[in-house]
């Protein structure tokens, strides 16, 4: 007769699954707190990690010399103490400054001098003790000293904004750091916003207008004569077929023969913009900030005719409603990988497909025929001026039906070179 015994039951409360015992999961102690409550210590404290080694040094050296009695460590132990207090001295409190921060304007162009002023006011019951004050200025950072100041004391200092490269310039905030000369303690403070500085390119203005192919009565007067129209021009003698309403009777009365209006026909132009921002499109950096100067010229010549407008980069349209607004985001862009010229004209056809003129803007690394090409996907009814940027060639303008291809080398040759184009 055969027995089985069956296992006995685990005496720990574990559970049994088949012949095998799954332990019970062993707690693991939550860190989450310690790791707070030693970040609130320090922030209190303003400790760096060299002074967090120091501490450590002096603990380890002082335990080691009173066991080995070695006195040599023990006065360095000693030592390093008193130094370490010392610099826990300067986080003591925290700075009661009132910072104010203002720059002269906020936009300028490339190269234009602009300056900006930094007030700091002691708004505290105690004179407060020195402090350095460092204000990020683009990727620079400009660093002032604080001296200790009675309550109600104010310091102003004066800084430049680097303005040798387009782009924007973010100002501030400003920090305060506290800390002892030796760099074991510190504690960082903001004071105040950020404050964005845009150099926008270099323009130049167009003379001439942006006439398109859209008969509109509230577009601009053209060159071409319409019998009906709100650009009165001249009288003629009347024709047969010529509208009876456009008869001016007292002409008429005055001559002895019917004499009727003669109108200006006016056409608005629905102008869209696209700047290329393809790296392949562009020899050099020098290339690329023409063709951006090219861009804001071209765009500040639509708006100040106040035709409906449109901005666009190879991949999004750009907020355009103003001069400004339009350089400001002109002051934003960068040569991008992964795109070319054939991707923003389609995303200037998809985007505005009703544009009466469009402005493509590229550089010297795409060849006249590569730029025909793109040029070729508009419609014959759009008036399209395509514009390669190139400083090392010279002025050239070609006009075939709607599309016109120009090659600018500088910005005082491209009025010239539109006037061409647009005629």
């Amino acid at each position: 007769m055969t027995t089985s015994i069956a296992p006995a039951p685990p005496e720990t409360g574990d559970e049994v699954v088949g012949r095998w015992v799954v332990p019970e999961p062993v707690a693991v102690p939550d860190t989450t707190k310690w790791l707070e409550t030693g970040r609130r210590i320090n922030g209190i404290i303003g400790m760096r990690a060299p002074g967090w080694l120091l501490l450590a040094g002096v603990l380890f050296a002082m335990v080691l010399g009173i066991t080995l009695r070695w006195q040599e460590l023990r006065l360095f132990a000693i030592c390093g103490g008193i130094i370490w207090l010392i610099a826990l001295g300067f986080t003591i409190g925290r700075p009661t400054f009132e910072v104010g921060l203002d720059v002269d304007d906020t936009r300028v162009v490339v190269g234009e001098p602009a300056n900006g002023g930094l007030a700091v006011r002691n708004v505290g019951n105690r004179r407060n003790l020195p402090a350095r004050l460092d204000l990020p200025i683009g990727e620079e950072i400009a660093s002032f000293h604080m001296p200790s100041m009675a309550p109600g004391g104010e310091r102003h200092e004066q800084f430049a904004i680097p303005t040798r490269r387009r782009g924007v310039v973010p100002v501030g905030p400003a920090l305060s750091v506290q800390g002892d000369p030796f760099g074991l303690s510190g504690r960082e403070t903001t004071w105040g916003e950020q404050i964005e500085v845009f150099v926008h390119p270099r323009t130049v203005p167009l003379a001439g207008r942006m006439t398109g192919f859209v008969h509109d009565l509230e577009g601009h007067s053209s060159n071409r004569t319409s019998a009906s129209d709100m650009s009165f021009q001249a009288l003629r003698e009347y024709a047969p077929g010529d509208d009876r309403r456009h008869v001016h009777w007292k002409s008429s009365a005055h001559i002895g023969k019917l004499m009727v209006r003669q109108f200006e026909e006016t056409l608005q132009s629905r102008v869209a913009l696209g700047i290329d921002l393809a790296t392949t499109s562009y020899i050099g950096e020098e290339d690329f900030e023409l063709a951006v100067s090219v861009a804001g010229s071209v765009a500040l010549a639509a708006l100040r005719e106040q035709n409906p407008f449109t901005m666009f980069d190879n991949r999004k349209a750009l907020p355009a409603v103003s001069g400004p607004r339009a350089l400001d985001e002109l002051s934003r862009v960068e040569m991008a990988p992964r795109t070319n010229l054939l991707e923003l004209a389609n995303t200037v056809l998809q985007l505005d497909p009703r544009a009466s003129v469009v402005f493509l803007v590229t550089g010297g690394g795409i060849t006249m025929e590569g730029l025909r090409r793109v040029c070729a996907i508009f419609d014959l009814d759009t008036r399209v001026v395509g514009i390669a940027a190139d400083p090392d060639t010279a002025m050239s303008v070609r006009n075939v039906a709607n599309l016109s291809l120009v090659r600018v080398p500088g910005l005082d040759v491209l009025g010239r070179c539109l006037r061409r184009a647009m005629a």
